[in-house]
Order: structure tokens, then C-alpha cells, then sequence
């Protein structure tokens, strides 16, 4: 796993979380966390795919998610979407997952500091959620999202890629 903190020079990384957070970033109603309906009814979020099924999928992917590309060592993207998680009452730990089966790289910016994080099975870490900190790792690791109890949103942006 690599941590990487102020991952992105700091007006463009600025330019990004005020465009989230303006509201001109549509978010859409998700009714499960982990998706395919694995939990759903269990949990939900917001989110926005910027990329998936091999294609752009939203008219924002240049202006947000290629500067986050460029600083990247890949081959292949599989999806970029962000992610937005409502405020709990308390921390609560959604399902266990891999993003896909198949080998892949995991890329996680987080938008905003919180007391939400991932956690690793395997190893038990919490990795908190910390404004421009970037966390990379293999993403055959099983995880999960434990939504914040001190902001009224936890935003980050998931990349998956080869």
C-alpha cells in the first residue's frame, strides 16, 4: 500500500474539491455501497461515475479526473466515480469487497478530511480519510468504507485500474 499525501498540486486539487462540493457535480442516489446489489437496502451513497464499460460516462472527466490520471502509473483504467457517504449516527462498516475479481490497482483520493476511513481485512488497518491524501493498493484486498460521524459528507475519489 502507498500513501501519498498532498497528492495533487494544491490549486488544482483545490479547483477539484470546490467543483464537487459547488454542487455542479450531479451525485445520484445509490441503494447499496458495495453495488450489483450485493447490500442493497443495507446502506447507500451518492455517486457520480466519471468513467465505466470502457467509455467516458460524464461530460466532467477531463476537468477532474485526468489530472488525477497524469500523476498515475497504469496501463489500462477500468473506472474512475466519486464517491459521497452521508453522516451516521455511528461508525459503521459497510460489506468486506473487492472492487472486481480480476487483478487490479485500486486509487483512492479522498475530497475531504473526516473520522470516516477504509479498512483492511487482512491487516486490520484503518486508513483515515485525509483532504488530497491519495492511498494505492492491490485491489484483490478485501475492504470496505466506514462512513464519517463528524461531517455531513465523506467524499473520495475510487479509480480503478491495470
Amino acid at each position: 500500500m502507498k500513501i501519498i499525501p498532498n497528492f495533487l498540486d494544491k490549486n488544482k486539487f483545490k479547483e477539484i474539491h470546490d467543483f464537487v462540493f459547488s454542487g455542479r457535480c450531479s451525485l445520484y442516489y445509490n441503494d447499496s455501497i458495495v453495488g450489483k446489489g450485493v447490500d442493497k437496502g443495507k446502506d447507500y451513497m451518492f455517486n457520480h461515475i466519471f468513467f465505466d464499460e470502457s467509455k467516458q460516462q460524464s461530460d466532467h472527466f477531463n476537468y477532474a479526473i485526468m489530472p488525477i490520471l497524469g500523476r498515475l502509473n497504469f496501463n489500462h483504467l477500468i473506472r474512475a466515480k466519486l464517491n459521497c457517504y452521508a453522516r451516521k449516527h455511528k461508525l459503521i462498516h459497510t460489506l468486506l469487497h473487492v472492487d472486481y475479481e480480476n487483478p487490479h490497482t485500486v486509487a483512492l483520493l479522498s475530497l475531504n478530511t473526516c473520522n470516516g476511513y477504509t479498512y483492511f481485512e487482512d491487516t486490520k488497518e484503518k486508513i483515515k480519510s485525509v483532504e488530497n491524501q491519495m492511498v494505492i493498493f492491490d485491489g484483490l484486498r478485501k475492504h470496505c468504507s466506514v462512513a464519517q460521524t463528524d461531517t455531513h459528507v465523506r467524499v473520495n475519489i475510487n479509480i480503478n485500474l491495470i
